[in-house]
């Protein structure tokens, strides 16, 4: 008996470690697998943000020169002494200040009358000078150039009547035979592309089975590897089958698969050298035309050469030339002289009383008058620019000027003062200069803006820099969504989604687009949800969305039953 209960305690003590070690190693492998089941369910997890509405602005940033929009340069009214002249360039003065004084007491308007009259006289006869060398030059010229012409239209014309002769001659049977090839090639061309088409569908067919059954491969590895690890034959016999099974259908379609792509690529090649010989066969045709074609392009160089050779004789013939700059300035002192005789001396004196005031609020710019010195009629004093119709000069770069039009709205900001400013004027011609938002600019063809400030003070300097900041476009209460989540491809603007649990791309229409986000005009509604990044996930995985730091998903969305 004692030996009897010596023998069960040994049986449990063996039987005991065994049934724990086997408990223990158990829960080992279900924490695996749910550790694993976590983990797959991480890696799927993609932000997301919802479709909003809300309001978009498009802007465009440069910087400008702050220049008038109204300036008057001042002229002497009268031949006098300036008396003075209390003021330097830069100076503000305010609109009727008294600027320019003249001593009238010594008006030599005589003497100007006298120095003038000789001044034209002396412009008259080197003008005539002038007039006589050009006329001859250029009558030497005509003439040296109508001999050329002339050679080149009789070598024109004989080319004319080779190429005409040329022409005759064609046989149209050949033209007539290579049309036909031309046709032959064609059909063949149309039955091979209908081929191609039968095979490349042949080919998506084939790929898909061949991803199918890559996939299936795959998982039934998976399970077999899990089937080996917890042991059960049994399970293990039916997991090796099926990878068997998985393993013949992924050769079997791949076989399928690479023939379909064989048979496609030799389609491909046999149009290529259709198109190739269809091309060469075009290239015959057409020049069979290029005859015709140098016979047309003969007789147009043969009429501009005629044009050409009867300007140049009538040139070679003619006397005369044009106005010289002489001339005008003669015509000028004339002009100058007349108004001069045109004003009494008591006219003079009275404009040389009233002295000179300011038109406007404005900046004085381009002092050239003295106290003390004696000015002639017509002489530039000053210039005077308004501050009280301002306007920014900017440089569009050629990225942004289609988006400017005239009348958008504006904000100027110069030396810590903000303005308000309207787009009055935009130039129809490219300019070279530098075009840009920064000194890191570079030199290019820009088009010039003006954006006029709708409430000047008189805290603005003309000519320093100042920013500019045009409102381009605006839409308000509309679909917006973050420029993060807006992607460019060869097809077009999309945005990735979650349907059913799976990654897809939403073709949508973009409108007002800023930095921050983008007007959504078509393929998106509101309170849709849209990813951000897919990172490294491709269209047709399933994936999980998971809340935008600062978005709007409030929960995860599983993928469907039965895909987990």
């Amino acid at each position: 008996m004692k030996n009897k209960v010596m023998k069960n305690k040994k049986v449990w003590k063996i039987v005991i470690p065994v049934v724990i070690g086997g408990v223990l190693f158990g829960v080992m492998v279900i924490n695996n697998a749910g550790r694993t089941k976590e983990a797959a369910a991480e890696a799927m997890k993609v932000e997301a943000v919802t479709v909003e509405r809300g309001d978009v602005s498009e802007t465009v940033e440069t910087n400008g020169t702050v220049v008038s929009g109204e300036q008057k340069t001042i002229f002497s009214p009268v031949n006098a002494q300036v008396e003075t002249a209390e003021f330097q360039t830069g100076d503000l003065v305010k609109e009727g200040r008294k600027l320019v004084t003249f001593d009238v007491g010594d008006l030599e308007a005589q003497n100007q009358k006298a120095e003038l009259t000789v001044r034209a006289n002396q412009l008259g006869y080197q003008d005539s000078v002038n007039k006589s060398n050009e006329a001859a030059i250029k009558q030497a010229q005509a003439r040296a150039q109508a001999d050329a012409l002339q050679a080149q239209v009789n070598a024109k014309k004989q080319e004319l009547e080779n190429l005409q002769a040329e022409i005759a001659g064609e046989a149209r049977s050949q033209m007539e035979e290579q049309e036909q090839k031309r046709e032959e090639l064609e059909a063949r061309l149309k039955s091979l592309q209908k081929e191609l088409k039968k095979a490349q569908k042949a080919l998506e067919k084939s790929e898909t089975e061949y991803e199918k059954a890559q996939m299936e491969q795959q998982t039934a590895q998976v399970n077999f590897e899990a089937a080996a690890a917890a042991g059960n034959p049994q399970e293990l016999e039916a997991a090796r089958e099926t990878l068997n099974s998985a393993n013949e259908k992924l050769a079997q379609t791949k076989g399928a698969y690479e023939t379909s792509q064989e048979s496609v690529s030799n389609l491909n090649d046999q149009i290529e050298a259709l198109q190739s010989a269809l091309t060469d066969s075009g290239a015959e045709v057409s020049a069979k035309g290029e005859l015709q074609q140098k016979l047309e392009a003969a007789q147009a160089e043969l009429a501009s050469l005629e044009t050409e050779l009867e300007s140049r004789k009538s040139m070679a013939e003619m006397d005369g030339g044009t106005l010289s700059g002489e001339a005008r300035a003669q015509m000028q002192a004339n002009n100058n002289l007349a108004e001069l005789e045109s004003k009494s001396l008591e006219e003079l004196i009275l404009e040389g009383r009233q002295g000179i005031s300011a038109e406007f609020n404005g900046v004085i710019s381009n002092k050239q008058v003295v106290e003390g010195a004696t000015v002639s009629q017509g002489m530039e004093l000053f210039t005077l620019q308004s501050i009280d119709n301002v306007n920014v000069e900017v440089t569009l770069s050629k990225n942004v000027y289609d988006k400017v039009k005239e009348g958008q709205k504006a904000e100027i900001t110069l030396a810590g003062q903000t303005y308000q400013g309207t787009v009055s004027r935009i130039s129809r011609i490219a300019e070279m200069g530098t075009a840009g938002a920064n000194q890191a600019a570079v030199a290019s063809a820009g088009i010039q803006a003006t954006i006029h400030l709708d409430n000047p003070d008189e805290n603005i300097f003309l000519g320093v820099d100042a920013k500019v900041k045009i409102l381009a476009a605006e839409a308000k209460e509309v679909v917006i969504l973050p420029t993060e989540a807006v992607n460019i491809g060869k097809d077009g603007t999309f945005c990735w989604v979650c349907e059913d649990g799976i990654l897809m791309k939403r073709k949508i229409t973009t409108g007002v687009t800023s930095n921050e986000c983008a007007e959504i005009t078509e393929g998106l509604e509101e309170g849709e949800q849209v990813i951000t990044d897919p990172g490294n996930h491709e269209e047709g995985e399933q994936v999980l969305l998971k809340e935008k730091a600062g978005g709007d998903v409030q929960e995860e969305q599983e993928a469907p039953a039965g895909e987990k």
